[in-house]
């Protein structure tokens, strides 16, 4: 169960979410710099909160009153780049290494190379990838730090469209699997067909927090409606 409860001054509006969600998809919805994005890197713990409390499956991640901030590395929060953010100076295996600290297990990095369809790449560097192949082996490294929740900042945003659905089709392998996913996207197919809850938010601030099917087939506000109608 992951509890979110942070408040934060972002430029001339104040960042101030209260959501809680137990297992499966949350899709964040909105228009670019209303905070979907801030609300990631602070669950995991690359931003922090002005205040709140963020608890991961009963552990406290961050808790402005008791003064608790834990760093990234033990947060056990995957978190996907919306770059990819890979080492250049690092090939495919040691990428995905690299999320397993001091110890890499290689049967599992070689697990991850079968399951992300990188079979032949496992010494080739970031700059001879394609788009779809750097955001697998992202996600490879990210899963191999054993996360509770994995974070992915609008996963396809750098992709070219032939590229988009290789990446949805891992994410979808790994909602199979039963990973617990906060996704911050604009495919809004992905939102409607793969979530389990969708919300949208505007200026820092939840405007609506429904099912898939409630939010696009019979939105609330005027907001969301305005928000729909332009990439529906």
């Amino acid at each position: 169960m992951l509890q979110v409860t942070i408040k934060k001054k972002l430029g001339n509006f104040l960042l101030d979410v209260d959501f809680c969600m137990d297992g499966g998809v949350f899709a964040i919805l909105g228009a670019s710099g209303c905070g979907k994005s801030m609300t990631l890197k602070c669950i995991a713990g690359i931003e922090r909160p002005d205040e709140g409390r963020i608890v991961l499956n009963d552990r406290v991640l961050f808790d402005s009153k008791k003064k608790i901030n834990l760093p990234p590395q033990k947060r056990k929060v995957g978190y996907m780049f919306q770059d990819y953010a890979l080492f250049p100076n690092m090939n495919v295996v040691q990428n995905i290494q690299a999320g397993m600290g001091r110890k890499p297990d290689k049967k599992k990095v070689q697990e991850y190379i079968t399951g992300f369809q990188l079979t032949g790449l496992e010494t080739h560097m970031p700059n001879q990838l394609s788009g779809g192949q750097k955001q697998r082996v992202a996600i490879a490294r990210a899963l191999a730090m054993n996360p509770e929740v994995m974070l992915f900042d609008e996963p396809t945003s750098a992709l070219d469209p032939e590229m988009v659905g290789e990446v949805l089709d891992v994410m979808k392998s790994l909602v199979k699997e039963g990973m617990t996913m906060v996704v911050v996207t604009h495919e809004m197919g992905f939102a409607k067909n793969v979530s389990d809850r969708v919300i949208f938010m505007d200026q820092g601030v939840i405007v609506e927090d429904e099912s898939p099917r409630e939010l696009f087939e019979n939105p609330k506000h005027e907001r969301t409606k305005n928000f729909l109608s332009k990439v529906l």
